[in-house]
């Protein structure tokens, strides 16, 4: 009896530390030369609205995608969309900038339904990595990599919810660094 109730006790501190930090993004910094960062810093640039936007997965992310039916690039391209759009960081129509922006899927993990709803963290997390390229033409402006995560389960494990909020906190890291680089 007292064995159970210490493994019980050991499952309900893990349970809660993954409650606390079962979710994550981050946004690192590729190369310092192709970039505006400037020891840790984004040096600003005038704010002038993108043409245009990509989303598209490189050779490791194709491969992995028919392991992970339940990744769409095209929602991921439409909520990056509506996200930019929204803060007019995206302006496709009337616009005579060359400013683009390219978002490269590097990496991508989604657990099944089943998997992420009976087993949660134990069957490891959802992830989606990528590269993000802002151009003036050809020349990159400024590069990071985008890397979210999700690891909740059970209730929180239905495949709708957790890709909903990944292509949310893809899009919306997108917007916090160019917000960063050019001020409005």
């Amino acid at each position: 009896m007292f064995k159970f109730i210490r493994l019980l006790k050991l499952f309900l501190t893990l349970s809660f530390l993954v409650g606390i930090f079962g979710c994550a993004s981050t946004v690192n910094r590729v190369s310092k030369e192709t970039s505006f960062v400037k020891e840790g810093l984004v040096q600003a640039v005038k704010f002038t609205p993108l043409k245009s936007l990509t989303v598209s997965l490189n050779t490791n992310a194709q491969e992995k995608l028919t392991d992970n039916p339940n990744f769409s690039r095209d929602k991921l391209y439409e909520k990056i969309n509506s996200t930019l759009s929204d803060s007019q960081y995206l302006q496709v129509q009337n616009n005579n900038s060359n400013l683009k922006i390219e978002v490269v899927i590097t990496s991508l993990r989604v657990r099944s339904g089943a998997a992420a709803i009976m087993l949660g963290f134990l069957a490891g997390a959802d992830s989606i990595t990528g590269q993000v390229y802002l151009k003036d033409g050809d020349k990159v402006m400024d590069n990071f990599e985008v890397d979210i995560s999700y690891a909740f389960g059970g209730a929180m494990g239905d495949t709708d919810t957790r890709m909903s909020w990944m292509y949310e906190s893809f899009a919306t890291k997108i917007l916090e660094e160019l917000k960063k680089l050019m001020p409005r």
